[in-house]
C-alpha cells in the first residue's frame, strides 16, 4: 500500500511540470533452475523491483528508470533532462478503458518450489537418457511471479499479477566429425500448458530421424517449415506488419491494406487476449486494452500493429501492442515499442504425415542458424539449416548437413504455398503455427 501511495504522489508532484506522465512499476520474483550436462547446476531465487517514468514535456518524450524505489528525485530529474533531447510525442497518455479480464495468474505455478522444479528437470533429463545416455542435456526452468502497476496523469491506474513457467531444453550429440544440437522450449502463465516430457520426446524423435545422414542436391525444391523452423517464414511478416515500418514506408505491405498479398488459405491473427498464453494480458504496457485481430485474413492485409507513439505518427488507432520489450516479461528498463502479442496461424486439414507422403523429394526444416539473416524487411531469408531432414518418396530419409535455404516469404506464401498442417505447435511462446509447406525454395548443399 505504501508503494502505491508513493507512486500516486510522485505522479501528482510531477504533473505540474509536464504535459503528461506515466509510471510503470514492476516487482518480480524469479526462480531459475539450471541443469548442465544432465546434472543440476544451480538454483537461485532472484527478486527484482523497479520503476520507469515516461513523460511528455514541451511536446517531447523523456524517460528514466530506477531500482531505488525510495529515490523519486533522481528518477524525475533524469526523465526531465532526457526530455530536452527526446523524440516528439504525437500522443497523449490514455484514460482507462474497460475491458474483459484475461487469465494470467495460476495458483499452481505460484506454488511450485525449487524441489518441484528440480524434479521437473530431472524428469526431462531421464527421458533423454533413456534414449541415449551419451547425449548432453542442458535444461533451464524459470518460474516467475510478477506484480505490475501502471499509472498516468490521465487517471489510469492498472494493477495486474502474472505467473510464468518456461522450460528450454538443448540436447547435443557429439560424434567424430559431426555435432547435432536440437533445441525446444515451452512457456505459459499456466502450469498445465508446459509439458516437459513432451519437449523431451519431441527432441528424441528428431534424434531418431537424425541417426542417418544423407545428401541433398542444390536446386529449388519443396520445403516444409516445422516447429521452430516455422519462425523462418513468419519473421519477415513481423517487420512488414509493424506500424512503424509501414509509416516509414519501409514495409512492402505499406500500400497493400485490404489487398490480396498471400494465398487465400493463409490467415494470421494477433491475439493479446488468449487466456494463459505467455504474451497475454488485459492491457499492454501503455495501458491500452489488448485485442484479438486478423492482420492477414484469407491472404488479404487487414491491419497493422501500433503502439501509442506510432499510432500518433501514422494517424491510426493504437492496437494494444505497446510492450516494453519484444518478448513479454522483459522488465521495466526500456520504453514501450511496437511488438506482437501471440501470433496464430489457423491450421489446414492434412496431417504432417499426409503432407510429406505427397512429396517425392523435399526438405523438412526444424531449426536454422542465424534466424533473421537476409533482407528481412523485403521478405527475404537466407539461413544455414542446423536441423533438417530430407524427405524421399514421402518418408524421412535422414538428416542433411552443410545445407542452406533462401527465398522470399511474400512470393512463397503467395504463389508457392502447398499446404498447412492440421496441428499447430508453439514456437518461442510467441507463435502457434502449423507446419508450412512451400515449393520453390532455393536449397544449396556442400558435400
Amino acid at each position: 500500500m505504501k508503494t502505491e501511495i508513493r507512486a500516486a504522489n510522485l505522479l501528482e508532484e510531477v504533473s505540474g511540470q509536464v504535459d503528461g506522465a506515466e509510471l510503470y512499476q514492476l516487482r518480480s520474483l524469479e526462480l531459475p533452475v539450471r541443469f548442465a550436462f544432465g546434472k543440476l547446476e544451480s538454483v537461485q531465487s532472484v527478486e527484482t523491483a523497479g520503476r520507469a517514468l515516461r513523460l511528455i514535456k514541451d511536446g517531447r518524450l523523456g524517460f528514466s528508470t530506477t531500482t531505488d524505489l525510495a529515490d523519486d528525485t533522481t528518477l524525475v530529474r533524469n526523465a526531465l533532462e532526457s526530455a530536452q533531447f527526446g523524440d516528439p510525442a504525437p500522443f497523449e497518455f490514455p484514460v482507462k478503458q474497460p475491458t474483459e479480464p484475461v487469465a494470467c495468474f495460476d495458483r499452481e505455478v505460484e506454488q511450485l518450489d525449487e524441489n518441484a522444479l528440480i524434479a521437473l528437470g530431472e524428469e526431462i533429463v531421464e527421458e533423454i537418457k533413456s534414449y541415449d545416455a551419451q547425449l548432453q542435456t542442458d535444461v533451464v526452468i524459470y518460474r516467475s511471479i510478477q506484480e505490475v502497476q501502471l499509472l498516468n496523469t490521465s487517471g489510469l491506474d492498472i494493477q495486474d499479477r502474472r505467473t510464468g513457467l518456461a522450460i528450454s531444453v538443448e540436447v547435443t550429440r557429439a560424434r567424430e566429425g559431426d555435432i547435432v544440437i536440437i533445441y525446444d522450449s515451452a512457456s505459459s502463465h499456466r502450469r498445465q500448458d508446459v509439458d516437459g516430457l513432451a519437449l523431451a520426446r519431441g527432441i528424441v524423435e528428431r534424434f531418431q530421424w537424425a541417426e542417418k545422414t544423407v545428401k541433398v542436391g542444390s536446386k529449388p525444391m519443396p520445403v516444409v517449415f516445422h516447429r521452430l523452423g516455422a519462425a523462418v517464414p513468419l519473421l519477415p511478416l513481423m517487420s512488414g506488419l509493424n506500424g512503424r515500418q509501414v509509416f516509414l514506408g519501409a514495409s512492402p505491405l505499406a500500400e497493400k491494406l485490404e489487398q490480396q498479398v498471400l494465398d487465400e488459405r493463409f490467415t494470421l491473427v494477433d491475439d493479446g487476449r488468449l487466456d494463459f498464453a505467455s504474451r497475454s494480458a488485459p492491457y499492454d504496457d501503455e495501458g491500452v486494452p489488448t485485442t484479438r485481430k486478423s492482420l492477414i485474413e484469407g491472404g488479404v492485409v487487414r491491419q497493422f500493429l501500433y503502439d501509442l507513439k506510432t499510432a500518433g505518427l501514422a494517424g491510426a488507432q493504437p492496437t494494444g501492442n505497446g510492450f516494453k520489450s519484444g518478448l513479454r516479461g522483459g522488465g521495466f528498463q526500456r520504453p514501450p515499442d511496437v511488438a506482437p502479442s501471440t501470433w496464430l496461424v489457423p491450421p489446414g486439414e492434412r496431417s504432417l504425415e499426409e503432407i510429406l507422403s505427397g512429396l517425392d523429394e523435399a526438405l523438412l526444416v526444424e531449426q536454422v542458424i542465424g534466424l533473421g539473416q537476409g533482407n528481412v524487411m523485403a521478405g527475404e531469408f537466407s539461413n544455414n539449416v542446423s536441423v533438417g531432414f530430407l524427405v524421399h518418396n514421402g518418408e524421412i530419409a535422414g538428416r542433411v548437413k552443410n545445407t542452406m535455404i533462401a527465398g522470399n516469404v511474400y512470393e512463397l506464401l503467395k504463389d508457392q504455398l502447398l499446404a498447412l498442417s492440421d496441428r499447430p505447435a508453439w514456437v518461442f511462446g510467441l507463435l502457434h503455427v502449423p507446419a508450412i509447406a512451400v515449393d520453390g525454395v532455393s536449397v544449396a548443399s556442400r558435400g
